[in-house]
């Protein structure tokens, strides 16, 4: 009889606590934490990772890490601007957009090593990750990492679909320029490759096609960007600036 009275007991707790974790926000994940050095010392490091919102527009608006002696968000050229996640959308926290920058005690996060970090939203709360010390350099995405062909690719955008809160659809206008899904050990060839698309600063992922739907998203205002790059993530230069083209919107309230 006491048997049974245990696992009776037991279901019962299991049941409550399958009842309480099925309540819990879980509209936003992150994914594939990595991080890596930008000093000799092993002390700065910058963090990037995926993150997957399975729920209405969210607002990325602080991160913190209990292992770092500081944790600070970098989106340079849109510092001001909110870091939006479109409602059933995905998001790269990525080198060459906005970014986590960590500071550590050296010889606490040595190569291949983890550490916790929590990224606070604004409807999902606080969303936690193990970052891991990679040791590996980064791409470099900048211009100064710029390839240059003639004829020079070249880039204009448009909307197919207006913004509203509940999207919209970026219409690409390419000239001299292939779009190819090549794998990343792909060589390089002239006028080919992907875009990026950039949404206040934040990396919403790669493109390759002349389309881009936009997920709805929260009132206020976004700067959309889309930078052609290679085959070998390299970003095409025209006159030696990068190839890109941005539209400016407003989400009404």
């Amino acid at each position: 009889m006491k048997r049974i009275v245990i696992l009776f007991f037991l279901l019962l707790v299991g049941t409550l606590a399958l009842l309480i974790f099925d309540k819990q926000d879980s509209s936003i994940f992150l994914f594939e934490a990595t991080a890596v050095p930008t000093s000799d010392d092993n002390q700065m490091f910058m963090a990037g990772l995926k993150i997957k919102n399975n729920g209405d527009p969210d607002r990325l608006i602080a991160v913190s890490s209990p292992s770092a002696k500081s944790v600070v968000i970098m989106n340079p050229g849109h510092e001001k601007a909110n870091i939006i996640i479109p409602a059933n959308g995905s998001s790269i926290l990525a080198m060459d957009g906005a970014h986590i920058m960590l500071m550590t005690t050296p010889g606490t996060f040595e190569q291949g090593a983890f550490i916790p970090l929590n990224l606070i939203f604004e409807n999902a709360g606080t969303v936690s990750i193990r970052v891991k010390n990679t040791g590996v350099t980064t791409m470099n995405h900048g211009k100064s990492n710029g390839v240059s062909e003639d004829p020079a690719p070249e880039l204009s955008l448009s909307w197919k679909t207006p913004p509203k809160k509940n999207g919209a659809t970026v219409q690409l206008d390419t000239r001299n320029f292939t779009f190819l899904r090549a794998k990343d050990d792909a060589v390089h060839l002239p006028n080919e490759g992907h875009a990026h698309v950039y949404l206040n600063g934040l990396k919403l992922g790669r493109l390759y096609e002349k389309t881009y739907v936009v997920g709805p998203l929260s009132p206020g205002s976004y700067a959309l960007s889309v930078a052609l790059n290679s085959n070998r993530h390299r970003p095409y230069l025209n006159e030696g600036a990068i190839v890109e083209s941005t539209l400016v919107f407003e989400i009404p309230k």
